[in-house]
């Protein structure tokens, strides 16, 4: 599957579903922070680091990952 790059799925391997979740978690109240203080920079990276999170996560429900983990 061409939609999640290599990063997404070294994530996915990596870490358990609760460890995903919660940085996901935390990359989401660092989204809320930047976007208060009004910071485009730190917003831009609070954003990659949220949609990594989020890509990882959806990978790890693919045929694809279920498929590798066997």
């Amino acid at each position: 599957m061409g939609f999640f790059n290599s990063r997404h799925k070294r994530l996915a391997r990596k870490y358990t579903v609760s460890e995903l979740k919660d940085g996901y978690r935390y990359s989401e109240s660092e989204l809320h922070e930047a976007a208060q203080s009004g910071d485009k920079q730190a917003l831009k990276r609070a954003m990659k680091v949220h949609g990594n999170f989020e890509y990882a996560l959806l990978y790890k429900n693919t045929p694809e990952y279920n498929k590798r983990r066997k």
